[in-house]
């Protein structure tokens, strides 16, 4: 099977897995008929804000380290930048992002948000997030743990190989993008623009 096939297939299942952990949370929301109290909706509101603050500073970290690899002439430099990336990626970002995409769900649903549905901001904020995490992971995934292994093993040294340069120029704008979708999902957390959506 092709790398394309492979990554492909990748986010076909990352996306039904979100959806279905999303489905699950409807779920299990419907059958708690209270809304979340004051002192409870606080709490979780704090694990979201956490969430975030870990997912921006993985993706910052990331984007950090990418960029500075433009720098690096020596090959140990390049493996340590490409473990650092992929220890951003495992012990950050991921992390972050599924914390912050299931608190935001579950503050959606047990809230006076009233569900994923019903306001245009949360919407938004919902298939944004879900957006990150596949755009994230297909190409950090792709580049970290598939093409530069291939890279670092071959005889070529990486600034003679111009994989090493396609690849870094694909998560550097992989990252950049996250980054800037993340920025944007946090702003519209706070502006809440667009209104309620009219269902007939």
């Amino acid at each position: 099977m092709r790398g394309d096939q492979k990554l492909f297939i990748f986010a076909v299942t990352l996306l039904v897995t979100l959806v279905l952990l999303t489905l699950l949370c409807v779920f299990i929301s419907k059958k708690l008929l209270k809304k979340l109290t004051r002192r409870s909706k606080q709490w979780w509101l704090i694990i979201h804000a956490l969430s975030v603050i870990i997912y921006f500073g993985g993706i910052f970290g990331q984007l950090l380290v990418t960029s500075s690899m433009a720098f690096f002439s020596d090959q140990s430099q390049i493996y340590v930048g490409i473990l650092f990336i992929s220890y951003f990626d495992h012990y950050l970002t991921i992390p972050g992002a599924l914390a912050s995409l299931f608190t935001g769900i579950w503050l959606a649903l047990r809230t006076q948000w009233g569900g994923l549905t019903k306001y245009y901001w949360v919407l938004t904020k919902w298939i944004g997030n879900m957006l990150a995490i596949l755009l994230g992971s297909s190409i950090t995934g792709n580049v970290v743990y598939n093409l530069f292994p291939k890279i670092l093993s071959s005889d070529l040294h990486p600034l003679q190989n111009p994989l090493y340069f396609q690849s870094r120029r694909m998560l550097f704008w992989g990252i950049s993008i996250s980054f800037i979708l993340l920025a944007f999902l946090v702003i519209i957390s706070y502006i809440k623009p667009w209104g309620k959506r009219k269902v007939n």
